[in-house]
């Protein structure tokens, strides 16, 4: 139910009469980018915890299977535990239970899926980490935004455009356990959701990467071999 909210935050309009434009977001340090940019399988795993305990309740993830956790380092033997602690099949898309119809009646629309949620919106894992960690109750903060308050049934958040939504805060502290024994906290439990949602956004974005660097090289390679045949080639040619 929680991450019904959270995909309302990211994909409707905002709930305000404040028009203030994007709020700058802060980058966060992410295992995912930089010179040593890999997939953490420690923070994939505590991600898809709070993803399948919390998301799943009413969102899919239908472009991703357990298996295809595996090209993110977890071994046969891990996904296939994962899979049977859900009743799911291995090859199975990650899909809610709640029925299209119930979601309907329940909320209005079908919740969306997330699968590219860190694609869809600008800012990707930053955003997403900052929407759900943006959330305050500061009368002062709210008052300097909205003078004369919030709107009916909405909520200030620092990072969300307008700063006002139609949601509460969908992540609380120790909503999950994670299996590590790391303390899930707002903080924690933002970070690694947002590293699962990249994950699941793109899946092969290292396997491309090390593509690209092959592909470089064989391209290095080409040309200096292409210019040592031109150099031999011309040499015989203004020799006669």
């Amino acid at each position: 139910m929680k991450f019904l909210l959270i995909a309302l935050t990211l994909l409707l309009p905002v709930l305000a009469h404040a028009s203030e434009g994007e709020a700058a977001l802060p980058a966060q340090n992410w295992s995912f980018n930089g010179l040593r940019a890999g997939w953490n399988k420690a923070e994939l795993y505590r991600g898809y915890t709070v993803a399948t305990q919390v998301c799943m309740s009413c969102h899919s993830f239908k472009y991703i299977t357990h298996r295809d956790l595996m090209r993110a380092g977890f071994t046969e033997a891990e996904v296939k535990a994962m899979a049977k602690s859900m009743n799911m099949d291995l090859n199975a898309p990650l899909l809610t239970g709640l029925a299209p119809a119930d979601a309907q009646e329940t909320y209005g629309k079908v919740p969306p899926d997330l699968s590219m949620m860190n694609k869809a919106r600008e800012g990707g894992a930053d955003y997403v980490h900052a929407v759900l960690t943006g959330f305050s109750e500061d009368p002062a903060l709210i008052k300097e935004h909205f003078p004369d308050g919030l709107p009916a049934g909405a909520y200030f958040n620092k990072a969300f455009p307008g700063h006002a939504i139609a949601m509460p805060p969908p992540l609380q502290e120790g909503a999950v356990t994670y299996a590590d024994g790391t303390p899930a906290t707002v903080e924690q439990m933002a970070h690694d959701v947002a590293t699962f949602l990249q994950w699941t956004a793109e899946p092969e974005r290292f396997e491309r990467q090390r593509m690209g660097v092959f592909v470089l090289i064989y391209l290095a390679i080409f040309t200096l071999l292409a210019y040592l045949s031109k150099r031999a080639i011309w040499k015989d040619v203004k020799g006669h």
